[in-house]
């Protein structure tokens, strides 16, 4: 059933599916922009590199993309509504999909038909440990028989995704994450600058990270529905009893903020809203407190690193604060035993009440240490985020790539197929054209700039730069802006 107002694929597409069958029965057609086979034998595939969310994940598929540019292989990176807006542009090559979920099977079916070849990570792997949640959640079966890789997170993931319904031997290799190799020692001085420039404008200051996009999504109405009583109902994809959790912790967070402005008056706190979130309930909750920020701006990597200490609930900056050694403490005003039990708390110092957390706080601003977690909790970070050896991530996807890439690239599509895919393709940027003029919509301007902000030519070439310098290499490559926040990244040669 399709609410009032949207625009759906479904009618066009079949509509569009008979007609060319009749009026194009023998049709030829070639692909747009350069066929694989033709290219220049010193220029390997093109590579395909989305990036949903700018401040999340930009940077790390940045180093990944600047590492297969150096074996010779033109890479698309940027904006992924973009990229999937314009894929029928792009030359035919291995997209990295950062999902298998069920929203990407349409997806996945276009760029079957255009010839691309996918492989594919989750980049929400994150926050998922039980099997029947990340099965319902994360692994739709057609898209796991399409893929030719999988990259896993750790041997937790590597399980998870081996052990999903309709799992028919596509290899999955433990790779990690690139956006963990931005926690490492060969990648941290990329932040230095940003670290010292936010110490610069806050001071020591303390950093609240939150994590509620179930209960204060940017786009309410695709989350939240208010009642007749004025009492809020859930219409996300968050079983019942985990969002009543959420919206529980989330409102002992906002309670939260005008305590801490008053009990540490002369520190600045900041307040990091997840990248879904809306920003202005969480101004309302601080009031006027003139101590507390708002503000999401870059990586958080940086903004950890130049706190004094991070606070959380159920978010991976715990994790991600863990893995910087930097002093994490989880604040669990509402305990759940269903929910609580995720590694994020886990590595993390628990407080259970307002006037505890300030207590903690005060400690680590005095000098103090907070308890470290258990010996077989460091274990679990291991066997979650794969080894911590000092190879990154992305070294690992280079390797596999370059090993197995071309054996990946099959029979190219047919002429038909290669029609109704780009058929599809236009109708499908079309339609998320319009929906983009539709205030509210997940698919409009206001939400895509949210997540990934325009970026120019010369930006992405001085990331790439610095990148370079902290990792000694990228110097014979170029970054061309392809259009809007599409950029390949190539060799010079």
């Amino acid at each position: 059933m399709v609410a009032a107002g949207e625009i759906s694929l479904t009618a066009l597409e079949e509509w569009l599916h008979s007609a060319a069958q009749l009026a194009y029965p023998n049709a030829t057609v070639s692909l747009i922009g350069q066929p694989l086979g033709s290219m220049n034998t010193a220029v390997r595939f093109p590579v395909i590199l989305p990036s949903e969310t700018r401040s999340r994940e930009f940077d790390a598929k940045l180093v990944l993309a600047g590492l297969l540019a150096e074996r010779g292989h033109p890479v698309y990176v940027g904006s992924r509504i973009e990229i999937h807006n314009a894929i029928h542009t792009l030359p035919r090559g291995l997209y990295l999909a950062k999902d298998i979920r069920n929203s990407s099977r349409r997806m996945f079916r276009i760029l079957g038909r255009l010839g691309f070849e996918i492989a594919a990570w989750d980049e929400e792997a994150f926050i998922f440990s039980d099997e029947a949640s990340y099965h319902a959640k994360r692994v739709n079966p057609d898209n796991l028989g399409q893929i030719k890789a999988f990259f896993a997170l750790g041997a937790n993931n590597k399980a998870l995704v081996e052990s999903a319904p309709g799992y028919k031997g596509t290899p999955v290799h433990v790779t990690g994450n690139p956006r963990i190799d931005m926690l490492g020692a060969r990648c941290r001085g990329f932040f230095d600058a940003d670290v010292e420039a936010l110490s610069d404008r806050f001071g020591d200051f303390i950093l609240i990270n939150s994590n509620f996009g179930q209960v204060n999504h940017f786009l309410p109405d695709q989350v939240i529905a208010r009642r007749a009583d004025g009492s809020l109902t859930n219409t996300g994809d968050a079983s019942s009893d985990f969002w009543q959790f959420r919206l529980k912790v989330f409102d002992a967070f906002k309670a939260l903020l005008p305590k801490l402005a008053q009990a540490f008056p002369d520190r600045q706190i900041v307040l990091r809203p997840h990248p879904a979130e809306a920003h202005e309930t969480w101004r309302a909750a601080a009031g006027a407190a003139a101590n507390v920020h708002v503000v999401h701006e870059g990586s958080v990597y940086p903004w950890i690193r130049a706190s004094a200490v991070a606070v959380h609930n159920g978010c991976t900056t715990g994790l991600e604060s863990f893995l910087l050694d930097h002093p994490v403490i989880v604040y669990q005003p509402v305990q759940s035993p269903e929910f609580d039990n995720m590694l994020a708390n886990q590595v993390s110092a628990p407080v259970f009440s307002s006037d505890d957390l300030i207590a903690a706080i005060g400690s680590v601003l005095a000098g103090k240490t907070l308890p470290q977690p258990a010996p077989d909790v460091r274990a679990q970070v291991e066997d979650f985020f794969g080894p911590l050896d000092g190879t990154l991530a992305s070294e690992r996807m280079d390797e596999i790539i370059a090993s197995e890439g071309e054996s990946w690239f099959t029979e190219p599509p047919t002429a038909v197929d290669r029609l109704f895919g780009n058929i599809e393709a236009v109708l499908r940027g079309a339609i998320k054209a319009i929906n983009s003029y539709r205030p509210g919509h997940k698919n409009s301007r206001g939400y895509n700039q949210h997540r990934f902000p325009g970026m120019s030519e010369a930006e992405v070439g001085e990331r790439l730069t610095r990148l370079g310098h902290v990792l000694g290499r990228f110097s014979g490559l170029a970054v061309h802006q392809v259009s809007g926040n599409i950029f390949c990244v190539s060799r010079q040669d």
